[in-house]
């Protein structure tokens, strides 16, 4: 678990490294590429093995999942999370947002509100438009350089009949925040209330960092479960994103039946073999290689924080309490969004993800991926704060 060796990703087509990506979307196919969520350090030994394994076997044909890989998933979650998921719960889905355009569509009507809680993943926000639903703000308030939820205003939303949906981030992406208990239990009496679908992504799940501690929103209560769907995966928490499914988790039997039913319809129930592989040999055997990898993404977090106090103190970082992502500060800068994004990608030379990509409640801020060598995270502050004293006073 070397997770301070740099590896050259560019002998492949991989977006976050590509300089068409680089130059497209941020005018410099030079800048150190920090805006992707996937991260730039090996997947566990005993998966890379496994598929070694599977690959020399040299059949692929039609498959089912096997008993093992259901097994290794229900443990991990019982173990790490203290879920005990049902089998019967469990519905695979090519990805995520695959799983919530089907929810989508399960649970509104077109024209009708999908909650987002701004600035929150950009992508929530094309899928609720491209599935013809109108997008209804619930903005997250910072105070005291912590986000926290608007629940006066997120019971005025849910009290809408027209809004049918929240798609709740948990943990969050960009913020940081890992929900507690006693939030999501706000969540689901308020969206209890007001019959409201809960579709909760929680791909970040596996990344929290001590003292805090990741709380699946079905396990809040059975009435929360009855009236949402989770949507996990281990694609973010063992880099392999590009190869792996996702899961959606749906104790209600007749929304499952429904989910179901849509899934055969558009034939997207396939196996791929190595998602399986991948997926049972990272919960059986990645618990040490994750346990290792926070200690690591906190000692970059640290990093981040000191030097920021120390040699740019222009720009805050919010604490983030898990996901391998950190949301920094610029406003004090005193750029408007499109000056920020263009000074931090050509002075900067280092390609963040912009704020406002996730709202215009992000403007002014950016997100930074840190699933990288410590390395990559350093020459990404010194470049940051050599920029920064170019600018004018």
């Amino acid at each position: 678990m070397n997770f301070d060796e740099r590896i050259d990703r560019s002998q492949y087509p991989t977006m976050k490294w590509s300089r068409a990506f680089l130059a497209g979307h941020f005018g410099n196919e030079a800048a150190i590429p920090m805006s992707v969520a996937d991260m730039d350090l090996k997947a566990p030994t005993a998966v890379i093995e496994q598929l070694q394994k599977r690959v020399g076997h040299g059949i692929f044909g039609y498959e089912v999942k096997p008993e093992s890989y259901f097994t290794a998933l229900e443990s991990w979650y019982q173990q790490r999370h203290g879920w005990k998921i049902a089998r019967r719960h469990i519905e695979p889905c090519p990805s995520i947002l695959n799983a919530i355009a089907i929810l989508i569509n399960q649970h509104s009507n077109e024209g009708d509100g999908v909650i987002l809680q701004p600035p929150v993943f950009f992508e929530f926000r094309m899928v609720v438009k491209s599935n013809a639903r109108k997008i209804v703000k619930n903005p997250l308030k910072l105070v005291a350089g912590r986000y926290q939820m608007d629940f006066a205003d997120l019971e005025v939303k849910a009290a809408d009949p027209h809004n049918k949906i929240l798609i709740l981030c948990n943990p969050h992406n960009p913020v940081g925040r890992v929900w507690t208990e006693t939030e999501l239990a706000q969540v689901a009496a308020i969206c209890e209330r007001h019959h409201l679908f809960v579709i909760t992504d929680e791909i970040h799940g596996d990344f929290a960092f001590p003292p805090h501690r990741h709380i699946p929103y079905l396990t809040v209560s059975e009435s929360a479960a009855q009236n949402a769907a989770a949507c996990i995966s281990p694609a973010k928490t063992f880099n392999i994103a590009g190869m792996v499914d996702a899961i959606t988790i749906i104790p209600n039997e007749t929304h499952r039946r429904r989910f179901r039913e849509f899934a055969h319809r558009y034939q997207i129930n396939k196996i791929n073999v190595f998602a399986s592989v991948a997926t049972e040999a990272a919960y059986q055997e990645g618990a040490a290689w994750l346990d290792a990898l926070l200690v690591y993404l906190q000692g970059n977090v640290d990093l981040i924080r000191g030097f920021l106090q120390a040699n740019a103190s222009d720009v805050s970082l919010i604490e983030p309490e898990g996901t391998f992502l950190v949301w920094l500060d610029f406003q004090e800068l005193g750029l408007d969004a499109k000056a920020l994004e263009k000074f931090l990608a050509r002075e900067a030379r280092i390609a963040l993800s912009p704020g406002y990509w996730f709202g215009r409640e992000g403007a002014g801020f950016a997100r930074m991926t840190i699933g990288c060598p410590r390395q990559t995270v350093l020459r990404a502050l010194d470049n940051l704060a050599a920029a920064i004293k170019r600018l004018p006073s």
